[in-house]
């Protein structure tokens, strides 16, 4: 039984470990590609334009990494080991403290 808890935690560990280094390389990618362009100065002559265009409204701030992934992921976690915790106490201990008796 302690090699099969073993096992379990070294699971857990390598998947946080992989969960950890892909939310790590997914944010150095996005910091790499994000660029910024700056705004052409405009126009001194009075044409109209084409096509008239308004200026989008404040769009709504990207939240951390942290809260895209880490959190969710931290969740996840601590559920399954609540879960697998309480099944290991009802299997090693409710089963030794009852037993059935043959007549």
């Amino acid at each position: 039984m302690k090699s099969l808890s073993r096992r379990f935690a070294l699971v857990i560990l390598i998947g946080a470990f992989l969960s950890i280094t892909a939310t790590a390389l997914a944010t150095v990618e996005a910091q790499e590609t994000s660029t910024t362009v700056a705004e052409a100065p405009a126009p001194t002559v009075d044409f109209e334009p084409a096509v008239p265009m308004t200026t989008p409204s404040a769009t709504a701030p990207v939240p951390d990494w942290t809260y895209r992934y880490m959190v969710p992921t931290a969740i996840v976690l601590a559920l399954l080991i609540a879960v697998v915790t309480t099944v290991q106490y009802f299997t090693r201990v409710v089963r030794k403290r009852y037993r059935i008796v043959e007549e």
